[in-house]
């Protein structure tokens, strides 16, 4: 999340293990005081808490993005890399799950000393009654979200109470439902102070009520508490809407649209080549093909290409293959420099005779759209980085969650209602069964896919394991349908325990 006073705080820590005792009160040091004096210090404090989001390579991408698509097999990585998470055999010591396990948890932190400064500063008279309400729902908010990615991701993580980032090492694992509980704790106090909308536009991508409603409907339904995640979904409505074209979602010029519900904001300057600046999103230069002057590490996979049904709108706003013209009338694969240079300006992705498989060949030739929605119009053709923003939740996400829900608590008829709005918009015709679990899971799939958000979904349904099987013929390892608990962390920490299956 950037507002444009936004400083890159960012550090990677390696401790991360912290008590998760609250009785013990926690006291905000004197220096710390010293330094709250003004209704801008309280901004800061709390904009530090956003900054995690900032960190476009190791928290979005190799974060979330990784888990929520690589496992899902219809993204790959490229590389021996890319093949560990295909296999579902990641290691311990990958520095990707280091990485955003130690983002994660130093975002809890500042969530937790900005929440102790806040109350600080309005027992001092420092800040007023509502913004410091609604500060303090933005940090509960956005710790909320950190807890929600690292259950979703690693399963039974620590809850950590601490604001020293070096203070305690003894921490244990709580359960995964633990966590999701202590998600709708913070949520549910955000929810009460925050507002659906904010009335200046440098406001945009903070926490707002329907975003903190989103993810408590969806933590609920990681508990398996269906009616209340359908409660807290049914206030959203009225406050979002569907975008009524697909590729319009995601492009540049909609940004913070009426479907996004949360939108990490990127501003970045007009240098988005190599010497960007650290405000613009590296997700484009992971899912440009190396012969567009991209890294093409990350490729879409041929199955996803022909799973979609013939007519279904989603394909082309969501795979690129070979011979393909780009389906974003503002992006002009012929006006690259490096397709001018070595393959004659054709404004194609390769042809199907010569796919653009990257510099060794080892690429599938098929390539995710989504992400490749910029570089800026106004920008150089040549740039491979992107002020685009990234849309963690929207609407259409939520209205399968709820369509999901529903099916559980046995409102089969509102299930299909909500379905066949989502088919509606892909063009697609209206579905007519009463075993909706597969139809919903396809759904998830032609409508999120290339997002951040797939696996976790899938993996919440508990349909999982079986859906990996039946499309893909893989049989997942016992345990490894999450992601094991970084052996860094044990290292430090005695009193966690690794994930069962490692």
């Amino acid at each position: 999340m950037k507002f444009t006073t936004f400083l890159m705080l960012i550090f990677l820590t390696s401790l991360m293990s912290c008590t998760s005792n609250t009785k013990n009160k926690i006291e905000l040091d004197d220096a710390s005081k010293k330094e709250l004096t003004t209704e801008i210090d309280a901004l800061s404090t709390v904009s530090d808490v956003y900054d995690t989001y900032q960190n476009s390579e190791d928290y979005l991408i190799k974060g979330i993005y990784y888990a929520a698509n690589l496992l899902t097999q219809d993204l790959n990585l490229w590389g021996a890399e890319g093949n560990s998470y295909s296999i579902f055999n990641v290691s311990d010591n990958n520095e990707n799950l280091i990485n955003f396990w130690g983002l994660s948890y130093d975002g809890i932190i500042k969530a937790n000393k900005s929440i102790l400064k806040l109350d600080y500063m309005f027992e001092e008279k420092i800040i007023p009654l509502a913004l410091y309400n609604r500060l303090k729902a933005e940090c509960y908010f956005n710790r909320g979200v950190f807890y929600y990615y690292l259950a979703a991701t690693f399963g039974n993580v620590p809850i950590v109470n601490a604001i020293d980032e070096m203070a305690i090492v003894n921490s244990v694992n709580s359960t995964q439902n633990e966590v999701f509980n202590q998600v709708i704790q913070d949520l549910t106090l955000a929810i009460e102070q925050l507002p659906f909308t904010y009335e200046s536009k440098n406001d945009l991508g903070r926490a707002t009520k329907g975003a903190a409603l989103a993810y408590l409907g969806e933590a609920y339904m990681w508990i398996k508490q269906y009616d209340k995640a359908i409660i807290a979904f049914n206030q959203m409505e009225n406050h979002y809407e569907l975008m009524p074209n697909y590729l319009d979602i995601n492009s540049f010029k909609n940004q913070n649209n009426k479907e996004s519900i949360f939108e990490i904001q990127f501003n970045g300057n007009d240098n988005l080549g190599w010497g960007r600046d650290n405000y613009s999103t590296f997700i484009q230069s992971f899912s440009l093909p190396t012969e567009l002057g991209g890294a093409g590490l990350v490729f879409a996979n041929k199955t996803l290409a022909t799973s979609f049904s013939q007519n279904d709108t989603r394909k082309l706003a969501t795979i690129i293959g070979p011979g393909e013209t780009h389906p974003d009338a503002s992006i002009n694969i012929s006006s690259y420099n490096s397709v001018q240079e070595q393959f004659q300006g054709i404004n194609t992705l390769g042809t199907k005779d010569k796919q653009w498989l990257g510099d060794d060949g080892e690429r599938s030739g098929y390539y995710a759209v989504k992400n490749w929605r910029a570089p800026d119009p106004s920008a150089s053709a040549s740039t491979v980085f992107s002020k685009a923003n990234v849309i963690l939740m929207r609407y259409g996400q939520i209205l399968l969650d709820l369509a999901e829900s529903k099916f559980k608590t046995g409102d089969i008829d509102g299930a299909k209602i909500l379905i066949n709005k989502i088919r509606k918009r892909a063009q697609l015709e209206p579905i007519d069964s009463e075993d909706l679990i597969p139809i919903i899971l396809n759904e998830y799939r032609f409508e999120l896919s290339g997002e951040y958000s797939l696996w976790y979904v899938l993996r919440r349904s508990g349909e999982h394991l079986n859906y990996i099987k039946n499309n893909f013929g893989i049989l997942i390892p016992n345990g490894h349908d999450i992601f094991p608990i970084p052996n860094k962390q044990l290292e430090l920490n005695k009193a966690l325990k690794q994930n069962l299956g490692y």
